[in-house]
């Protein structure tokens, strides 16, 4: 009789244990929104996008929905499959891709040199009641000589749902807005010695 409780105690075990190993929902940030390509324009310098800054209490692997007061909601077993640095940086690599032609902004680790450097330090990317606050502060600056710029560029975009998927979304979002601001720049940026 000594067998069976032992014996559903060590299922029990197990199925808690089963339970606690589970991997996370991972959550990726999408693409950024098609952009309608004006006309093809030559005028705009070789762009390297840098690392972007995201900070760091942002910048871990839980994802971060929601905020009250100062304290952070963050969603239950799901996390970012990369970090927020890193996908901030790729979405708005591509976002300006789609507004200066992806010959003008230089891929990770690509060969060629760039005539201007990209620098973005986000000073909040917030989810909060009324929609997904982005506050980033930029520069634009000629590698060779020439114009520099920065700028700084706030927006709120609505958030499909308070969830990490609408988070994800609303991301993407305000880094196209933060692209059409920076991409406006480079437009006007004029660099010596371009390639």
């Amino acid at each position: 009789m000594r067998r069976v409780p032992s014996l559903v105690f060590a299922c029990t075990v197990l199925a808690i244990a089963g339970c606690a190993s589970a991997p996370p929902t991972l959550v990726a940030l999408p693409s950024p929104p098609a952009h309608a390509a004006g006309p093809a324009r030559d005028d705009a310098p070789l762009l390297h996008v840098r690392h972007v800054h995201v900070p760091d209490y942002l910048d871990g692997l839980p994802v971060v929905t929601g905020r009250d007061g100062q304290a952070l909601v963050v969603a239950d077993r799901t996390e970012w499959a990369e970090r927020p640095s890193q996908g901030v940086t790729r979405v708005l690599r591509d976002g300006l891709a789609q507004r200066l032609g992806s010959s003008h902004v230089l891929l990770a680790r690509e060969g060629r040199r760039a005539d201007a450097e990209l620098t973005v330090e986000l000073v909040a990317l917030d989810p909060q009641r009324d929609g997904l606050h982005l506050d980033a502060r930029w520069s634009l600056a000629c590698r060779a000589g020439g114009d520099s710029t920065a700028g700084r560029t706030t927006t709120v975009v609505a958030m499909p749902s308070a969830t990490p998927q609408g988070v994800a979304v609303a991301t993407s979002d305000a880094l196209s807005a933060l692209a059409d601001a920076v991409a406006v720049a480079a437009h006007s940026l004029h660099c010596t010695g371009r390639t």
